[in-house]
């Protein structure tokens, strides 16, 4: 008597694909004006009460592009945005681009899992990664005698992972522009 064999074929899953997945690659144009817009963004002044709560718009859209686009976007271009963020703040020259570069390779790293993950764990994620980036600031300014920050300094990760759904749609306008117009 034949018994089934546990190792039958099974076909391809059935699970929907994730449109985004389908989308044409993104110009290099795009990605370097959104790149800029960003940094243009970071260095807006704020008033001393608002300026613990802006979300790291360089931060965040450097990791929307090593995420989605690392053909185009990758630790060299994270260590790049550092450096232009070191002299920009007047900072202590390579904390922000030691920071970046582990950034753009949490984001390399983690890449494929993240793509399938929901927008809710996307979210921890880009949390935790940016974490890790404020963490990374903290320490080499501790190291450098720089002054201690208050708790608010750690919050900014949170919120900048709440802007990450509107980034994407954001981002996403120019390739889905150009899916639409291909048909």
């Amino acid at each position: 008597m034949k018994t089934a064999s546990p190792h039958r074929f099974r076909g391809p899953s059935l699970q929907p694909v994730n449109p985004d997945l389908l989308l044409p690659p993104p110009q290099p144009w795009f990605i370097t004006v959104t790149l800029l817009v960003a940094l243009l963004i970071d260095l807006i002044p704020l008033s001393d009460a608002f300026m613990p709560w802006r979300p790291e718009f360089v931060a965040l859209t450097l990791l929307y592009w090593c995420t989605w686009a690392p053909r185009f976007v990758g630790v060299s271009v994270g260590f790049l945005l550092g450096l232009v963020m070191d002299v920009a703040n007047g900072s202590l020259l390579g904390q922000h681009a030691l920071a970046y570069t582990l950034l753009a390779f949490g984001a390399d790293y983690f890449r494929r899992r993240v793509v399938s993950f929901p927008m809710w764990q996307q979210m921890v994620f880009v949390a935790l990664l940016l974490e890790l980036c404020v963490l990374v600031v903290f320490l080499i300014r501790m190291m450098s005698g720089g002054a201690l920050p208050g708790m608010v300094y750690f919050i900014v990760p949170p919120v900048s992972a709440l802007l990450w759904p509107l980034l994407q749609f954001l981002l996403r306008w120019q390739q889905r522009h150009a899916a639409l117009s291909e048909h």
